[in-house]
């Protein structure tokens, strides 16, 4: 995604949990992802299936049907589940302070596990559904 795109998604405001349960206030950029949305990408990643009449023909021919097949599977089964993408993440480590751009962005797991860059400590992210939002 260009940074002029990235720029046009409004920032939401997050939380940064730490385990022992202190939290900080972060600001993220979430992009909430329809049901068309994701059957258009599993239907994509599901194209790669096409390639198995030309693969077979690669030595050797019997594993690369088998391997088109799993990652085909694998990319669809993981965009059918992509409800929300975390594209920019900043604020400050609750345990340390420091203030940073985190780095594990993509997909949004429940809860999303972060890692500080500087005391190495795993945070959660929580950031409300635009739904809950108000």
């Amino acid at each position: 995604m260009e940074q002029s795109e990235l720029q046009a998604i409004p920032e939401v405001p997050a939380r940064l949990v730490f385990m022992g349960g202190q939290a900080s206030e972060a600001r993220a950029r979430v992009l909430e992802r329809s049901g068309h949305w994701r059957r258009a990408q599993m239907l994509k990643d599901l194209a790669l299936l096409l390639l198995i009449p030309i693969v077979i023909w690669i030595p050797p021919h019997f594993p690369w049907p088998i391997v088109v097949a799993a990652v085909a599977a694998f990319r669809a089964f993981n965009h059918m589940r992509e409800y929300r993408t975390l594209l920019s993440l900043h604020g400050p480590c609750p345990k340390c302070g420091t203030v940073q751009d985190f780095t594990e962005l993509g997909r949004m797991g429940n809860p999303h596990k972060v890692t500080c860059a500087s005391c190495r400590w795993d945070l959660y992210v929580e950031v409300a559904r635009a739904s809950e939002a108000t």
